[in-house]
């Protein structure tokens, strides 16, 4: 893998962690009801970017 497709995967891999933990400190302020019926809605696209995240992030270890 060359030095700028492994710069792009580390700036993704970083613009994936920011958004998520955005997304949970979020969350976290909310009354738990809400918080509950959000995750239930949402909970499985956040799933889906925190594998890819460690998926992009494997691969700039490697």
């Amino acid at each position: 893998m060359d030095a700028k497709a492994r710069e792009e995967i580390q700036a993704a891999v970083q613009a994936l962690d920011e958004a998520l933990g955005g997304l949970i400190n979020f969350m976290m302020t909310l009354r738990p009801t809400l918080r509950n019926e959000i995750m239930q809605i949402c909970g499985h696209h956040i799933e889906t970017a925190r594998q890819a995240k460690e998926r992009l992030d494997a691969l700039v270890r490697d």
